[in-house]
């Protein structure tokens, strides 16, 4: 990428999910659509794992970051992870965010964000203490009390054949447009160990 000093790009370090789970999703936000009207869904192809969002960032660090992440990937062995439980950030009474979780390989993706958390410090970034792994499925414009559809909820506490098998971390450009946010890999960096 052809960049002059003091460019900019917005990014992110995240898992990504192949396009046959992201079908998977599909159906669950129609299904939550038709409960929660007033939301910003996530749109098809975007759907993905963060271990942590960077921000503006100037082009010239992308280098130094991938470094980092490949030193995390480096170390990494392939795992799969099953996604279940919708959920809500900060909470289903006064929902932002609602979000697909992780049923099962939960505890390396954090692991595997934390590992993530402390190269990057090494580069100047905050440390972020309030992981937790989800895929977002929409964002509320207003808090919705969602309280009432925990019973609906639980239909997704298990999501049929969204196993994803994990065996590299892709640092994600993010361009944003009116029509959402395009993501673009800067850099893959697969698991070695």
């Amino acid at each position: 990428m052809a960049t002059t000093k003091g460019d900019m790009v917005r990014c992110f370090v995240a898992i990504e999910i192949p396009q046959s789970i992201q079908k998977l999703l599909k159906p669950v936000q129609t299904h939550l659509q038709s409960e929660v009207r007033k939301a910003s869904w996530t749109k098809p192809g975007n759907f993905h794992l963060t271990l942590k969002f960077l921000g503006d960032v100037e082009t010239e660090t992308v280098d130094a970051i991938n470094a980092a992440v490949q030193n995390v990937a480096n170390i990494q062995t392939p795992f799969s992870l099953a996604l279940g439980g919708i959920g809500a950030f900060p909470t289903l009474a006064r929902p932002r965010v609602i979000w697909a979780g992780v049923k099962h390989g939960a505890a390396t993706v954090s692991s595997i964000a934390e590992a993530v958390n402390l190269e990057l410090k090494r580069l100047g970034f905050p440390t972020d203490n309030r992981f937790h792994p989800h895929l977002t499925l929409g964002r509320l414009r207003t808090p919705v009390n969602l309280e009432s559809l925990k019973s609906f909820l639980h239909k997704y506490d298990t999501i049929d054949k969204a196993v994803v098998n994990v065996n590299e971390i892709t640092v994600m450009q993010s361009q944003l447009h009116p029509n959402g946010a395009i993501y673009t890999p800067l850099n893959v960096c697969p698991f070695s160990a």
